[in-house]
């Protein structure tokens, strides 16, 4: 029996595929440097930490495997690879796929959110990488994006492949192109830089600067030309709702189960409910079919416990919206429920807001662009702030969880201003949480863990004093 067999097998991979894929499956782990003993470990830290009783949650872990052999292996494989950087322009790693003529021909993925995915939450040897990423360029100690460090640590020690074209965007983050500058300079491979400005004035979401959009839709329109320079590539109306009709079926099945998600008492845990975050955001492969239908299954699954009044935290428990979670640490993940608090829903996997009347834009870089305007947090911290205080009508809850990266300028920036609105408008308690959803070094779970507990513990007097106020009433 293979050493990987026992991994696999609990992952969700049936007897054929492991057959079938030896070759690939042993390169892979032969380049990530993973040996039995690194098998036995990730098989202890599944069982440890996500509901393994569930066979949704099982496929969604196989899934992220086999995402990590396809990027692992693209190179060696001959196909053609275009990265872009986290989080990505909407649909447009989905429309690149759409428009090749063969999808077998191209890679087209966000390898750090991938290689943090697997080698942070199965494997637990993310560090090692990150140390190569401070060595290459971005040192620790300056506030440098943890995930951006994974990518130039995984380039460095060879565990991911030069690409043939890198997709920098500012529109978010002005971290990303600076580091795509530094791997374009070391490892030569060329990069579109796609540019942006997330200043508004506060206040202006959902409307927006009609010059702002027409020039991050001639930076998008740039891309469009280089693509098709490049590779015959052309992204045009018709391949761009291709692209989202690829993922239709994946966000349906996800729709799905945040539905069920609302319920009380909540029945999936944070760090399983994680596991579905970044299959759109970091894939465009075996994802869209596999991974959908893992929800699918996932979602019927989670239906059935709340028939059954199944939770992971009791009924009745302090229910919190949190921002973001851990994609390289289930640990942190599990603290939320650890210490009483149920998460109905995070930011990540809210609905998108109605879109207003769209502006008679002529191309379709100005068109996309427009599109992101409306998403809140491509717009300004005040698009942010509102989308997030919008989410509140999808499930109720009795505070926030703004955890945020402590290395990242756009939620550093925005999370005293949400903290203040959300306060001001709802008085709903919001806690500010710094953490870092990539390296385990920049936090300590024991002071994290202090002040989870006394903030459920605030919530839970809260809630005991308004049912008291409620019977008194009576």
């Amino acid at each position: 029996m293979a050493y990987y067999h026992e991994l696999l097998k609990l992952c969700a991979f049936d007897e054929t595929e492991i057959v079938s894929q030896k070759e690939r499956i042993e390169r892979t782990f032969q380049i990530l440097e993973l040996g039995p003993a690194d098998m036995e470990k990730a098989v202890a830290r599944i069982q440890k930490y996500f509901d393994t009783r569930l066979m949704g949650v099982r496929k969604a872990i196989g899934v992220w495997f086999k995402e990590l052999f396809d990027l692992i292996l693209c190179r060696y494989e001959g196909k053609k690879i275009i990265y872009y950087g986290y989080p990505p322009f909407q649909y447009i790693g989905l429309a690149i796929k759409a428009a090749a003529k063969s999808k077998n021909d191209f890679y087209v993925g966000c390898p750090e959110a991938i290689v943090s995915q697997t080698l942070g939450q199965f494997f637990h040897k993310l560090v090692p990488v990150l140390e190569a990423g401070e060595g290459a360029g971005l040192p620790p100690g300056h506030a440098m994006c943890s995930l951006l460090q994974v990518k130039v640590g995984a380039l460095e020690k060879g565990i991911i492949p030069i690409p043939d074209l890198s997709i920098a965007t500012s529109y978010f983050c002005d971290m990303g192109p600076k580091a795509d500058e530094l791997m374009q300079y070391k490892y030569g491979y060329p990069v579109e830089y796609i540019d942006s400005c997330l200043d508004s004035p506060w206040g202006l979401w959902p409307e927006y600067d009609h010059e702002t959009v027409r020039y991050l839709g001639a930076q998008l329109d740039k891309l469009f030309c280089t693509l098709k320079n490049m590779f015959g590539i052309e992204i045009n109306d018709y391949v761009w709702q291709q692209g989202r009709l690829i993922a239709g079926r994946l966000y349906k099945a996800i729709n799905k189960l945040t539905r069920y998600l609302t319920a009380d008492p909540v029945p999936l845990g944070v760090a399983d409910s994680e596991l579905i975050l970044n299959f759109p955001i970091g894939c465009t492969g075996s994802v869209m079919d596999e991974g959908a239908e893992a929800i699918e299954i996932l979602a019927d699954e989670i239906g059935k416990r709340v028939q059954k009044g199944i939770g992971v935290v009791s009924k009745g428990s302090p229910r919190v919206l949190i921002v973001l979670q851990s994609i390289s640490d289930p640990a942190v993940n599990r603290l939320i429920e650890d210490v009483g608090l149920a998460v109905p829903t995070t930011m990540a996997l809210l609905p998108p807001p109605p879109e207003p009347e769209s502006y008679p834009f002529s191309t379709l870089g100005e068109k996309r662009a427009e599109k992101a305007m409306f998403g809140g947090a491509y717009h300004s911290t005040y698009g942010m702030v509102k989308r997030i205080e919008a989410s509140l009508k999808y499930a109720h809850v009795d505070g926030i969880i703004y955890n945020y990266p402590f290395s990242c300028r756009p939620f550093v920036c925005s999370n005293k201003l949400t903290k203040l609105h959300i306060e001001k408008e709802t008085g709903l308690p919001t806690l500010l949480l710094d953490m870092d959803p990539q390296d385990e070094r920049n936090y300590s779970q024991g002071s994290m863990r202090t002040r989870l507990e006394a903030f459920a513990e605030m919530l839970k007097q809260e809630k005991l004093r308004h049912k008291k106020s409620d019977i008194k009433s009576l």
